[in-house]
């Protein structure tokens, strides 16, 4: 079964970072959060499907379990944060490449691999400059169904099989656009 997504998960914000083919009009948003396995796996996947389509847009948004994984919201604002200083996805990967062991600590090594601005980092973490966002993607992920990690949508169809390539990759290619 497939469930029709509202408008408002579609309208793709000028501030998001999106990633792959920016003009193409087939859009996969994933709602993930950096601490869950199945949001890794995701993740794997995402890459894979980018390496091989041109024509993907793809979309994260931020989808902190707070009970379940106490750094997800942290990690979240330290993406945006590096976004800020055009280093989203190189800290996107960072996380997912190491999402058992996210701490403040951790965080602080990626700021340094990634050479950002330490106190312009440090202060937009403290400010929590960036938690509205990831509050407003939390909200309209809940507005869409949402309720767990990894959860996708393709071209405003919310994705409802199993976490695996094949299937996730089949329903990617069915719904997109000609």
């Amino acid at each position: 079964m497939t469930l029709l997504m509202p408008d408002y998960s579609l309208n793709i914000r000028n501030e998001e970072h999106p990633k792959g083919n920016l003009s193409s009009t087939n859009i996969l948003i994933e709602y993930g959060d950096y601490e869950c396995p199945y949001s890794r796996l995701g993740y794997r996947y995402i890459q894979k499907f980018l390496k091989e389509d041109t024509d993907l847009k793809f979309i994260f948004r931020h989808f902190p379990i707070k009970k379940k994984h106490p750094h997800a919201e942290m990690c979240a604002e330290a993406a945006l944060c590096a976004g800020d200083q055009g280093k989203f996805w190189e800290m996107h990967d960072l996380m997912f490449a190491d999402n058992q062991n996210l701490s403040r600590e951790k965080l602080e090594e990626f700021v340094q691999k990634l050479d950002l601005e330490r106190r312009k980092f440090h202060v937009d973490m403290e400010s929590h400059i960036f938690l509205n966002w990831v509050q407003r993607d939390f909200r309209s992920g809940i507005k869409n169904g949402v309720n767990d990690t990894p959860t996708f949508f393709m071209n405003e169809t919310k994705y409802e099989g199993k976490l695996a390539y094949k299937e996730l990759l089949a329903f990617v290619t069915n719904h997109k656009s000609s």
